[in-house]
């Protein structure tokens, strides 16, 4: 996670290569140059902040295919306390890079935000519309205000120091997943787009991460996957998981593949397969039999021995 300055830019040029970032840095036309630069990565995201004395340009040297959101400022501080009111707000920026020749750094400016990846985005799109395919994002100028803008700055900063040395989140995946859903749905549900009124109203189909979800506990509920095992295979971090299955089924992941089992474990009673009722239990990972039996009486109004002794009689 490396913060640099520059008052050299064949020096500041060397570590964007060694970064294998996609641009040059050039001076402005007065010949100085100086600029400091910090940026932090997830799996999902680029966390940067830029501010420079004398100004600068930046040249990209390939076809960028990403989004970027970022508050300018009047400031070289980019550690500056975000205030929704503050004056030293100078501009707040939504760019689509795939059209973008390039961007401009003015003098005695800041800049923070967050690159996101078009993939990532667009997969974020469909997933909350239930949808495989969507059509590219598209922002209305000056459809994010500037309230989000800084909600979306806040979350990139706690991102950025706590992917810091001492911060603390650099070995804990599932707070960072939280915290990238939680940015990119800031973006998706406070910013006016193409795709707005279709995530507002959300679908009648289910969304793909549910139907993901399904499928992998249906494959996999005869070993010990966990909800976050179901979370990690479907993408998405556990806290999204949750909702989107609160919201739309009005259970939750532990409860549904609980269910799942429960399925399973009457099934094998019925069939009468197993040695007797606590085999077919813990075969579907049920250790107590009290709360399995509980369980299983408040799902199907029966008790698991009689179910058991029903299919043994056959």
């Amino acid at each position: 996670m490396p913060q640099m300055e520059f008052f050299d830019v064949d020096q500041a040029n060397n570590a964007i290569k060694s970064l294998a970032a996609p641009f040059n840095l050039e001076p402005p036309d007065k010949g100085k140059f100086h600029v400091l630069g910090r940026v932090a990565q997830t799996d999902s995201l680029l966390i940067f902040g830029a501010a420079s004395i004398t100004g600068y340009h930046a040249r990209y040297t390939k076809t960028l295919d990403d989004f970027v959101f970022a508050i300018h400022r009047k400031t070289l501080d980019l550690d500056h306390t975000s205030q929704i009111d503050g004056e030293n707000v100078h501009a707040t920026v939504m760019i689509d890079r795939r059209d973008s020749e390039g961007s401009t750094g003015l003098a005695m400016m800041s800049k923070k935000g967050v690159i996101i990846e078009a993939c990532t985005l667009m997969k974020a799109v469909c997933d909350r519309m239930g949808q495989s395919h969507a059509a590219r994002i598209t922002f209305a100028p000056g459809g994010m205000a500037l309230p989000v803008h800084i909600a979306c700055e806040h979350i990139c900063d706690t991102l950025y120091v706590g992917l810091s040395e001492h911060g603390g989140l650099a070995g804990n995946p599932l707070a960072i997943a939280n915290l990238q859903d939680a940015l990119i749905n800031t973006i998706l549900y406070g910013a006016q787009h193409n795709h707005t009124a279709a995530l507002l109203q959300g679908s009648i189909e289910l969304p793909r991460i549910i139907r993901t979800a399904m499928q992998y506990m249906d494959a996999n509920v005869h070993l010990p996957i966990t909800p976050t095992d179901v979370a990690v295979a479907s993408g998405v971090s556990i806290r999204s998981l949750q909702l989107t299955f609160r919201e739309r089924l009005e259970t939750t992941p532990q409860q549904y593949l609980r269910r799942i089992r429960l399925k399973r474990a009457y099934a094998d009673l019925k069939a009468g397969n197993g040695l007797g009722v606590g085999e077919i239990a813990r075969k579907w990972g049920f250790y107590s039999s009290g709360e399995f039996a509980r369980l299983f009486f408040a799902e199907f109004g029966e008790r698991p021995g009689d179910v058991f002794r029903q299919g043994s009689w056959r």
